[in-house]
Order: C-alpha cells, then sequence, then structure tokens
C-alpha cells in the first residue's frame, strides 16, 4: 500500500463502494503548504508490484510501526481480511483467518489509550469496528483479541501477543485462558495484563510471564448474600501499574460480623498488587451523574494519565497515574482532546481550539475560527483537529456534492476533494 508519505487515512463510500484515500501533510493545515495537502486515492499491489483493484476497504487502525486495515470479502461481505502494514514503506504482512481482530463484546470498563472510540470522536456515529481494541508493550508488542472455536463448540475471544520478528514473521502466542471469553483487556508496558470476561462481574491477571492470576471481583457482594457493597468503575493502566476505581457502598465489620452500609458512596484508588487489586487512597471528588472517570474524559497526554471532571460549573483535572502523583488541579474548561501529546478542549461547534496545561491547568486560546464559509454546508464531520486549523468533511447543499475541505489559521477555506462520499473511517498516522 503506497502509504509512506499519508499523515492521515480515511475511508470514503459512494454508491455501495468504498475507497481509501490518504492526507499529505495533515499536521500543518495552513494554506502556504497547500502543495503539501494533496489527497491522493491509495493504491494495493501483490508481491510483483502489479496493481489489485477489487480491495475493498472497511477499517483502519494506528499501530503505531504499522497500519492494521482490514477489508471486506470481495466475494463474502460478511467475511475480512486482515493485513499489518508498514509505515515506513507500505509492506504489508496478511493477518491469517483465525487471528482477524474480534471487536463484538468490549468492556467499558477497561480503558486503554489506543481505543479509537475513546477519544475525541470526528465521526459522530459509531460502528461495531471503534470498540476494537489493540494494545502495545514498550516492546513494541501488539495485543488483541480474536475469536477460537473449541471441540465443546463454544468460540471464546482469545487474548494474544503479536509479535512481528526481525525476518518479517508475526507470531502469535495466546495469554488468556482458553475457555474464558475475553471481553476488555488492559495491558501494561511490561507486558502484563488484565482482562474482563463477559459479564463484568469479574476479571483475571496475566504476567509478562504468563502466570495466570487468581479471578478478581468486579463485583464484591455481601458473604452469602447477592446484594453488592462495591463495583469497579474503570481499569487503567497507569505509569508504573495497572489502577482502578472502585465504588464502595458498605464495608465489613469482624466485630460485627457484617456489613456497616455508608451513608453516602465511598470512591478508592485501587492499585493491582500480587494479582488481586488494593485501596489505596479514598477520593473526595463528588462523583454525580456522568462524572466518573470513563471512556470519554480520561487521556493519556504528556506521560500522564489525566482525568478531566466537571461538577457544579468547576472543571478539574485529576492526576490518575500513579498512587503516588494522584493531585486534583482546577481547570477554566473540560479537556476533549489530545493533539501531538499535548491536552485541549475543542469546540466543534465554534471551531475553537483552547491548550491545557496539564501540570496547572492553565489554559490558552489557539485559535477562534470563522465559521462563515461554511454557511451552506451540513453533516459536518470534523476529520483532524491541529493548531494549524481544522479538517472536515461536509455536504454542500446547493449541488448535494460531498467535500473534504479545511479552515486554517488565516481563516482560508479551501476545498482538497469534492465529491468525496461519505467519510466513514479515519485515522491519524503518528
Amino acid at each position: 500500500m503506497n502509504i509512506e508519505d499519508a499523515k492521515l487515512l480515511y475511508i470514503s463510500s459512494q454508491n455501495s463502494s468504498s475507497k481509501l484515500y490518504g492526507v499529505k501533510n495533515a499536521s500543518s493545515l495552513r494554506s502556504t503548504s497547500d502543495k503539501n495537502d494533496q489527497v491522493y486515492e491509495v493504491e494495493y499491489y501483490d508481491n510483483k508490484g502489479k496493481t489489485i483493484q477489487d480491495k475493498i476497504p472497511h477499517y483502519l487502525y494506528d499501530a503505531r510501526d504499522y497500519l492494521m486495515a482490514i477489508f471486506k470479502d470481495p466475494h463474502d461481505l460478511y467475511a475480512y481480511e486482515g493485513y499489518l502494514v508498514r509505515k515506513k514503506d507500505g509492506k504489508a504482512f496478511e493477518i491469517p483467518q483465525e487471528y482477524i481482530p474480534i471487536v463484538d463484546g468490549h468492556n467499558d470498563m477497561i480503558f486503554n489509550a489506543n481505543t479509537n472510540k475513546r477519544r475525541f470522536r470526528y465521526i459522530p456515529v459509531l460502528q461495531d469496528w471503534d470498540f476494537l481494541n489493540v494494545c502495545f508493550d514498550k516492546y513494541d508488542n501488539l495485543y488483541y483479541s480474536s475469536s477460537k472455536c473449541l471441540s465443546s463448540g463454544e468460540c471464546p475471544n482469545i487474548l494474544h501477543r503479536i509479535s512481528i520478528t526481525a525476518n518479517n514473521h508475526i507470531n502469535f502466542t495466546p495469554i488468556s485462558v482458553e475457555s474464558e471469553s475475553v471481553w476488555g483487556f488492559c495491558i501494561d508496558k511490561e507486558g502484563n495484563a488484565l482482562y474482563g470476561r463477559a459479564g463484568g462481574e469479574w476479571m483475571r491477571y496475566v504476567s509478562a510471564d504468563g502466570s495466570i492470576g487468581e479471578p478478581i471481583p468486579a463485583i464484591i457482594r455481601e458473604k452469602y448474600s447477592d446484594v453488592a457493597v462495591a463495583a469497579c468503575n474503570l481499569v487503567w493502566s497507569g505509569t508504573e501499574d495497572i489502577m482502578a476505581l472502585y465504588e464502595y457502598m458498605a464495608e465489613y465489620d469482624e466485630e460485627l460480623d457484617g456489613y456497616i452500609h455508608f451513608p453516602d458512596r465511598k470512591y478508592f484508588l485501587m492499585k493491582l498488587r500480587d494479582g488481586q487489586f488494593e485501596r489505596v487512597k479514598e477520593l473526595k471528588l463528588k462523583f454525580v451523574g456522568d462524572n466518573l472517570p470513563s471512556s470519554y474524559n480520561v487521556f493519556y497526554v504528556g506521560g500522564k494519565v489525566m482525568y478531566s471532571y466537571f461538577f457544579e460549573g468547576t472543571a478539574i483535572l485529576v492526576d490518575i497515574s500513579s498512587m503516588d502523583s494522584y493531585r486534583e488541579i482546577l481547570c477554566a474548561v473540560e479537556a476533549n482532546i489530545v493533539i501531538d501529546d499535548k491536552l485541549y478542549n475543542f469546540d466543534k461547534e465554534t471551531f475553537s481550539l483552547t491548550h491545557i496545561n496539564i501540570e496547572n491547568g492553565a489554559t490558552t486560546p489557539v485559535f477562534n475560527l470563522d465559521m462563515s464559509p461554511l454557511n451552506g454546508y451540513v453533516n459536518i464531520s470534523i476529520m483532524e483537529v491541529t493548531e494549524s486549523g481544522v479538517l472536515f468533511a461536509a455536504h454542500r447543499v446547493s449541488d448535494r456534492i460531498n467535500v473534504v475541505a479545511k479552515i486554517d489559521l488565516d481563516n482560508e477555506f479551501t476545498i482538497l476533494q469534492s465529491n468525496s462520499g461519505m467519510i466513514s473511517v479515519i485515522t491519524t498516522l503518528d
């Protein structure tokens, strides 16, 4: 695939067909760089260099040094082909059919930096593949789950460690218990894994050397009762360990040999130790409504894990990188996007961008673009935001044409592609 010069890729669909396009130099949206901002159709080649015509692109995933590209089978639209494409030269490595990633059975309780839907939503409508979960360790191994049908007739999701050897061979190593279907999973930098089973009642820890831990309860119940006394709200990979937030409704009293229920729920920062979560810090934040840490308000940025919290008109940044780094920082706006490893608030209604300092919460306006050129355009989908401007797709009402366009810091409106079709998938190549 000729993706070596692309900084952004997108799939557009029109008249029941799909095409993959690359955008060069998407990080610079200034008008002075127009000549480098070409949009081009990506081509596919066999091992003899001959162009392949019948590929139907379906999904893209930025996998560090590789692009994971999922295609529909032209002869069976319910089947998929998968490839790992090396970014530096476009060389494609086919993923065997039994190792095509599985996307059904996501678990929002377990958070990873790499899951697309957990960032600012460029495209307003989710599809199944937006729940694709691919993680990495510091050794550049990939982790994802695929389905395996057993002799029992069950087909659980198996978590694999994927590595590409020096001679370009792909190794797939199963690391989860074969009989347990993996939904969500979390990987730390050393390659230790925590995964959740279907139903969310418990999780399991697997060390990088393959040692299997005992089940970790995601819901803690009273002894001899089905009454829940604690529940896990979120799991994430911190800068040092795998961490979690648990919500406690009651606590066991040894003298009374029973549970004392709290008048108000308590929240504890937990740390994974010896394969089980232990309480390390009680949090005093007022968690109400949608203010719990979730897939939409936690960000890996600047070597930290930051939670953006809003309560009663006040925005707060919370550093949840590790037990020792925990602190709460006042901030004027909520965070919703990471650009070049920096935290921002982007308002897609006004095309305004504000930088957020993760050390002290200070905010700095970056731009507030003139949106008047968008009069007469509808169904606007943000494709890319940088400090230089905004790249977007829109439908022009006057002639019913779909376009890919940009507005830069000089408020110059430029159409890069006309009649583009509906944009369904976007990925930025870091």
